[in-house]
C-alpha cells in the first residue's frame, strides 16, 4: 500500500507541470500566430461586414454557408478568433512567468566557476604561454576587458589558478522579455477593442440584432447599444445639412444601433473626379456637439485625415446619393397613341404606379452626376481627349405584382456613337448580370419626341392600316382581295415584329413554312415588313415637314436614323415592362459615409508594439559576448587560456576573438 501511493505521487506532481509545459511551449505559440496571420491575411482579403447579398452574388449559395459558418465575413469578431488571443495571451504568459527568473539569472551570471575542460569547449578558444608571473597577466586579462567595454568578475581557485570572466551586451536578454511582454499586452489591447461584451449579451439574451429595414423608432429595443458601451466600429450615412447621434453596427445577419455620446452635423460634402472619372477625394465639412463642449468642434475631414475627440476616431469613409430629388416623364411603350405621366420623386424612395398593363412598384435607388467613360481610340484621336461624360443618370428598379423585379439605368442626356445620338438605357434582372442597353436614337432636335411618334403607330393597328392604304393605294391589275390581304400581311408583320422582333417572324416561318420554302418566305416577309414600316417613316417624316412632296429630301441620316429604330423597337421585347422612364430634371443631394469608432485598447496596442519594437532592437542589435582567461602558474610564467562565446554565430566573431587573442598576446 505505501509503495502504491509512493508511486502515485509523482503522477499528481506531473499533470501541473505537464500542462504548464504544454501552455508554455513554442509550438503552440508558434501554432496560434500562425492561425493569427492566415485568419489576419482572410480579413484583409476578403472584404468584411458587408451586405449578406453581396457575398451571395460573389461566392454562390454554398461557398457563402460555408464561410458564414467559420465567420470568415467577421473574422476578427469570431469567436474563434477571440478564443486563439486568449489561448496566445495565456501562453505567452506562461512562458514569460517560466523564463524571466532564468533570463534574470543568466543576465547577471558570469560562469566564472567554469572548469579548464569546459573551457576547452567553447566555439572559440586557445592556449599560450606568457613570460610573465600569474599577478601581471591578471592584472593585464583586467585591463585588456575593460578596453574592450566587458563587465568583468575573478574567480580564485583552490589550486591556485586564476579565472577573469567578461560579459558584454548582458541587455540581449531584456529583447526576450519585452516581445513576449509585448505580445501579451497587444492580445489584451486587441481583446479590449473585441466585441466580447457583445457576445456575453448576446449568449445572455439582451441582446438581439435587428433584421427589418424599419425606422430608428421601430427598431428592437435589445437592438440598441448605450452610449457607454466600452468598444465599436459603426458606420452612418449623413446627409448634407442633417445630423446623427447613432451608428449602425454590422452584426450576426442584421445590425445594432449605436448611441453615441455626441452629435454630428454634416454641413458641406464635396467631391473631386480624375479625369478617368475616378473619385479623387472627397471632404466632409462637420460639427461635433457634446455636453461638455461650450462650442461645437469644427473640423474638414478626408480620407486618411479624420477627427479625434476622446477615446472616438471619426473617419471619412464613403459617400452615397442622399435623397437626389429626381423628376420624370413616364412613357407607355406599349400604347398606340403617344401617352406619359409624370413621376416626381426621389432617391431611396418608392412609388406606386397603375398602368393598363398592371400595377408596378418604382424603387429609385441612386443617381449619378456624372459618368465617365474612356472614348474609343479614332473619337480620342479627334477630339484629343481620352475619356467623356456620359452625364447624370438614376438606377432604379420596376417590380411587378408578382415581385419580379427588372433594374435599370437611365441616362438624361444623349451620347455619341459613330456620329450619332443615342439615349441610353440599361436593364438587367439579376445584379450579378452587366446591363443590357437600349439604344433610342435621336432626332434632328437631340430628342426622342420622332421615336415615340414611330412606336406609337407601329402599336396602332387601326391607323396603320389607314396610312399604309394611303400610301400604297391599289394598283389597276390587283383585284380587291389580294390588296386587302397585302395590307392585312403589312399589319400582321408589323405586329409580330413589334410583339417578338426580328427573331420572332424567323421562328413563326421556321415553324409553319416547309423547310425547303422557309428562306424564300422570310426574304419576302422581311422585304414585305421593310416596305411596311418604311411607309410609316414616310409618314412621319412628312408630318415633319421633311419632305415637303420631294422624296428627295430624305438625306442619308435620316435613313441611318430609320435602320436605328428599327432596331431599337426589335428588342423592346426584352426591355421588360413597356415603360419608358426619362428623366427631365433633378436636385443633386449627397451624403457622407462616416465610420466611428471608440477603441480603448488602441494605445495598448500601441504601447505593445513599441515595445515589441525595441525587444527585436534588442535582440537582433545587442549581442551577448562572453570571454574567460584562464590563467595558471607555471614556475616563472603563466599558462593563458582564452575562450570566447557570442550567442549569435556572426562571420566576424571568429576574427574578432583572434584580434583579441593577438592583443593580449602583445
Amino acid at each position: 500500500m505505501s509503495e502504491n501511493k509512493n508511486m502515485s505521487k509523482p503522477t499528481h506532481r506531473k499533470t501541473p507541470t505537464i500542462w504548464l509545459e504544454f501552455l508554455g511551449s513554442m509550438n503552440l505559440a508558434i501554432t496560434l500566430l500562425v492561425m493569427l496571420s492566415i485568419a489576419s491575411v482572410i480579413g484583409t482579403v476578403l472584404q468584411q461586414n458587408q451586405v449578406i447579398q453581396d457575398y451571395i452574388i460573389k461566392f454562390g449559395p454554398f461557398w457563402h454557408e460555408v464561410y458564414s459558418g467559420l465567420n470568415l465575413y467577421d473574422v476578427y469578431g469570431a469567436a474563434w478568433f477571440m478564443l486563439v488571443l486568449l489561448f496566445l495571451l495565456v501562453t505567452t504568459g506562461v512562458c514569460v512567468t517560466r523564463n524571466t527568473p532564468v533570463f534574470i539569472k543568466d543576465m547577471k551570471q558570469f560562469s566564472e566557476k567554469l572548469s579548464l575542460n569546459a573551457l576547452k569547449h567553447q566555439p572559440n578558444h586557445s592556449s599560450f604561454t606568457l613570460d610573465n608571473s600569474i599577478d601581471n597577466v591578471k592584472q593585464h586579462a583586467i585591463e585588456s576587458l575593460k578596453q574592450d567595454s566587458f563587465r568583468h568578475r575573478v574567480h580564485q581557485k583552490e589550486d591556485g589558478s586564476v579565472t577573469v570572466a567578461g560579459l558584454k551586451g548582458h541587455w540581449n536578454r531584456l529583447g526576450y522579455f519585452f516581445s513576449h511582454v509585448s505580445i501579451i499586452i497587444i492580445c489584451i489591447g486587441a481583446l479590449m477593442d473585441s466585441n466580447l461584451y457583445l457576445k456575453y449579451h448576446e449568449w445572455t439574451g439582451s441582446l438581439v440584432p435587428e433584421t427589418r429595414n424599419v425606422t430608428l423608432n421601430d427598431v428592437d429595443p435589445k437592438a440598441w447599444l448605450s452610449a457607454d458601451n466600452y468598444s465599436y466600429r459603426g458606420n452612418v450615412n449623413i446627409t448634407e445639412g442633417n445630423s446623427a447621434d447613432v451608428l449602425f453596427l454590422p452584426y450576426g445577419d442584421g445590425y445594432l444601433v449605436q448611441q453615441l455620446p455626441f452629435r454630428i452635423e454634416v454641413t458641406d460634402f464635396r467631391l473631386d473626379y480624375y479625369d478617368n472619372g475616378m473619385p479623387k477625394s472627397y471632404e466632409s465639412d462637420i460639427l461635433l456637439y457634446a455636453d461638455d463642449l461650450d462650442e461645437p468642434l469644427v473640423k474638414t475631414i478626408e480620407v486618411n485625415h479624420p477627427l479625434y475627440y476622446k477615446n472616438y476616431a471619426i473617419y471619412q469613409s464613403s459617400y452615397a446619393d442622399g435623397g437626389s430629388k429626381i423628376n420624370f416623364n413616364v412613357h407607355a411603350l406599349a400604347s398606340p397613341h403617344i401617352s406619359s405621366s409624370v413621376v416626381e420623386s426621389a432617391v431611396n424612395k418608392n412609388e406606386s404606379l397603375t398602368t393598363p398593363v398592371g400595377q408596378f412598384r418604382i424603387e429609385f435607388t441612386d443617381f449619378k452626376l456624372y459618368n465617365i467613360v474612356p472614348r474609343d481610340e479614332e473619337e480620342a484621336e479627334l477630339t484629343g481627349r481620352k475619356m467623356q461624360n456620359n452625364g447624370p443618370s438614376v438606377l432604379f428598379k420596376v417590380r411587378n405584382e408578382q415581385g419580379t423585379a427588372w433594374e435599370y439605368e437611365n441616362f438624361m442626356i444623349p451620347t455619341k456613337q459613330e456620329d450619332r445620338w443615342f439615349y441610353m438605357s440599361g436593364v438587367r434582372t439579376s445584379v450579378a448580370d452587366p446591363f443590357r442597353y437600349l439604344f433610342i436614337p435621336a432626332d434632328t432636335n437631340r430628342s426622342r419626341d420622332r421615336f415615340f411618334r414611330f412606336l406609337a403607330l407601329v402599336n396602332n393597328p387601326q391607323e396603320l392600316e389607314t396610312i399604309l392604304a394611303n400610301m400604297a393605294p391599289k394598283p389597276e391589275d390587283m383585284t380587291e382581295s389580294t390588296y386587302q390581304t397585302q395590307l392585312r400581311l403589312f399589319s400582321q408583320l408589323i405586329t409580330l415584329y413589334r410583339q417578338t422582333g426580328f427573331d420572332g417572324i424567323a421562328r413563326f416561318v421556321e415553324t409553319n413554312v416547309p423547310q425547303d420554302q422557309q428562306e424564300q418566305v422570310l426574304g419576302f416577309y422581311y422585304d414585305q415588313l421593310a416596305s411596311a414600316l418604311q411607309m410609316l417613316y414616310l409618314h412621319i417624316l412628312d408630318e415633319e415637314g421633311v419632305i415637303k412632296d420631294d422624296a428627295g429630301n430624305i438625306t442619308e441620316a435620316h435613313q441611318i436614323w430609320f435602320e436605328d429604330a428599327l432596331t431599337s423597337i426589335a428588342s423592346l421585347h426584352r426591355y421588360g415592362p413597356p415603360l419608358y422612364f426619362e428623366l427631365t430634371n433633378f436636385e443633386q443631394i449627397q451624403s457622407t459615409g462616416l465610420q466611428i469608432t471608440k477603441s480603448p485598447g488602441k494605445d495598448v496596442v500601441y504601447f505593445g508594439s513599441a515595445l515589441l519594437i525595441i525587444g527585436v532592437f534588442f535582440m537582433f542589435y545587442v549581442r551577448q559576448r562572453r570571454v574567460w582567461i584562464h590563467l595558471k602558474a607555471v614556475g616563472d610564467k603563466t599558462e593563458v587560456t582564452i575562450a570566447a562565446k557570442d550567442n549569435k554565430k556572426l562571420p566576424e566573431t571568429e576574427d574578432e576573438f583572434e584580434k583579441f587573442v593577438t592583443q593580449f598576446k602583445a
